[in-house]
Parts: C-alpha cells; sequence; structure tokens
C-alpha cells in the first residue's frame, strides 16, 4: 500500500470517529448548524479524497450522503429519527469500505445500492415504502419524515450484513 493511500486510512478513521461523535451531538439537537456543518466537511473531504485515489464506491457513498447533508445543511430537510439512523449506516458503510481498502486495497465488492437508494430518497423528502426491502444495518424504527408531510415508514436495513471481521462502534 502506498504512502497516500495509508495517509488517507489514518485521516478517514480519525474522520469517521469524530463523524459518530457529531452524528450523537446532532440526535441530541438537531438544529446545532456548527455540527451540521462539520459532518457535511468531513463528508465532503472524504468523497473527494476518495474520488482522487480512485475508489469509485466509496466515493459513490460519500456522494450521496453528502447530496443529504447538503440539504440539511441548508435548511431545505430538517433532521429526524430515519435521516440520522440512514447516516450511521453511512458511517458503517464508509468505515466498512476503509476496512477492505486497509485489508486489500479496494473497497471490496459491495457498493451498498439499498443504502444509496434510501439516501436519495431521503435527499428527496420522499419517505421509504413499507414494502421496500430494509438494509440490514439500519435498524427497524418507525419514524416520521419531514418536511412535506407527516408518514410514518419503517426504516429499511441493508440486506446483506458486513463481513464478520466488522464490529461497529
Amino acid at each position: 500500500m502506498d504512502e497516500i493511500t495509508k495517509e488517507f486510512l489514518v485521516e478517514s478513521y480519525e474522520n469517521i470517529d469524530r463523524l459518530d461523535r457529531d452524528l450523537v451531538a446532532l440526535e441530541k439537537d438537531p438544529h446545532a448548524k456548527d455540527t451540521l456543518a462539520s459532518i457535511f466537511r468531513t463528508i465532503h473531504t472524504l468523497k473527494g479524497t476518495s474520488g482522487f485515489l480512485g475508489f469509485g464506491k466509496l466515493e459513490a457513498v460519500a456522494h450521496v450522503g453528502e447530496n443529504l447533508l447538503s440539504k440539511l445543511r441548508d435548511g431545505v430537510l430538517t433532521v429526524n429519527p430515519e435521516i440520522t439512523s440512514a447516516l450511521l449506516a453511512t458511517v458503517d458503510a464508509v468505515r466498512w469500505m476503509l476496512g477492505q481498502i486497509e485489508g486489500t486495497g479496494s473497497p471490496g465488492e459491495k457498493d451498498f445500492p439499498e443504502l444509496i437508494e434510501l439516501l436519495t430518497r431521503l435527499n428527496d423528502g420522499k419517505c421509504v415504502e413499507p414494502s421496500a426491502a430494509a438494509p440490514a444495518a439500519l435498524p427497524s424504527a418507525t419514524v416520521a419524515i419531514q418536511p412535506a408531510q407527516t408518514v410514518i415508514a419503517p426504516v429499511p436495513a441493508i440486506s446483506s450484513p458486513p463481513p464478520a471481521e466488522f464490529e461497529p462502534v
């Protein structure tokens, strides 16, 4: 593994740890603009560096997360439990891919289509359909979707669990 990739991993793991803390803080205070800005910058940096290094799958997940965070930061959408769960699942997916890069030099074969679809739907202000396949990395929960109207829907989970060596924080 080259030095640039090693440095990327060190910085990314530090950023992911900060994201975990920031998301917990955001859950407690959904209107904390500084916290939202910090989360956005972290995902933005991860997305850009992943693209530069050619880690396309990691870049794709970070990109849809960044789009959602942009709308949250700009006040177009409001943080709610479903969005928080999806952002936490994004952190888990990123952490998993970083582990794959560290072990193999590649973000792995998994491209997280269910998570990308969920983040896209939330970004579009749409609730997740109750009949949609639920991704396993997201806990099942009943939550209200905002901003247009309140709709109750279960949070989907990623359909295939991460490898056994993956330990969520």
